[in-house]
């Protein structure tokens, strides 16, 4: 083995396996040695064994432990001093990085954790309701509405009071996977009829779109009896229309290595819901306006005089 000294490290390698094994019957000839390292190919070639020596030298701050980093900067040790100086030790305290849109410590605004309400308790939900905007007699819409009720004097209009006497309930589906073509027959089949002769219609309708609509009547039906309070033996469809959604689009392959883009439609349905109460407003509307019309009454049977084919002037 080959054994170089250093000035701070021996350094011991094994001659490369491609070296010849001495033998022992023939010595080499005794040449010259000189205190120089190997050159670099026989250094690479070789296992390097790096013994380190008990004197540590640091050479740009590697060599050093972290352990005797600590010791050398902490003031003293924590096994020499009493429990009673630990005690009185205060905490370390690490300056934290600034939070992204955070404010500093030295801004005139404080900490945003300090305005910050604590719990749910300290949140006051009334302070919304006491915010008016200034402006707000210069708004638009609440001139109208004064004007409004200046001009009929308090009086309801006929709107405003059938919707106090009568109930209501408007209702739209999401997007059916049809078309406006196919789904308008069913609105028009529907309209006009009770919901439970719809559901029956709907329910043994040969046509696809039909279960979603029929879906739709069910939900319709309970969601104006939770929300309006109306009968179901008394709701009838007073309105039904389709409205066009937006566009899925697909793949049509034809030959020639062709492809046609698909524009696959979507559609919705709205149907409005009102109680028996509204028919039978309707009905009395057109009797009274019937009462109302006068009588016709023939021209009497007497002759007429002075019928010449030009005009006399």
């Amino acid at each position: 083995m080959f054994r170089l000294k250093c000035n701070h490290l021996h350094v011991l390698s094994t001659p490369p396996p491609y070296a010849r094994p001495t033998s022992t019957s023939r010595p080499r000839p005794k040449t010259h040695t000189m205190n120089v390292l190997p050159p670099l190919r026989l250094l690479t070639a070789s296992r390097v064994h790096v013994l380190q020596q008990s004197r540590t030298i640091s050479w740009f701050g590697w060599g050093k432990s972290s352990k005797e980093d600590k010791a050398a900067s902490a003031p003293g040790d924590s096994r020499t001093r009493s429990i009673a100086e630990l005690l009185k030790q205060s905490p370390r305290t690490t300056e934290q990085a600034p939070v992204r849109g955070s404010l500093a410590e030295s801004s005139i605004f404080g900490a945003e954790e300090a305005d910050a309400p604590k719990s749910s308790t300290d949140i006051d939900l009334t302070v919304n309701r006491l915010l008016r905007d200034p402006n707000r007699k210069n708004w638009g819409w609440l001139k109208k509405v004064a004007a409004r009720d200046l001009r009929r004097r308090g009086r309801l209009s006929r709107v405003q009071k059938i919707a106090q006497t009568e109930k209501e309930h408007t209702a739209a589906s999401h997007f059916i996977k049809t078309s406006m073509k196919k789904l308008a027959p069913l609105a028009r089949q529907i309209m006009g009829k009770s919901v439970d002769d719809a559901i029956t219609q709907m329910r043994f309708s040969p046509k696809k779109a039909a279960r979603s609509v029929l879906a739709h009547l069910h939900h319709t039906r309970a969601e104006a009896i939770v929300r309006k309070d109306m009968k179901p033996k008394e709701m009838y469809i007073a309105q039904a229309w389709v409205g066009r959604g937006p566009f899925e689009r697909g793949l049509n392959h034809r030959a020639r290595g062709r492809i046609d883009m698909l524009m696959l439609p979507y559609t919705s349905i709205t149907l409005v819901v009102k109680e028996q109460a509204t028919l039978d407003r309707i009905a009395r509307e057109k009797q009274e306006k019937r009462m109302r019309k006068p009588v016709r009454q023939h021209l009497p049977s007497r002759p007429i005089y002075g019928q010449r084919q030009y005009y006399q002037w």
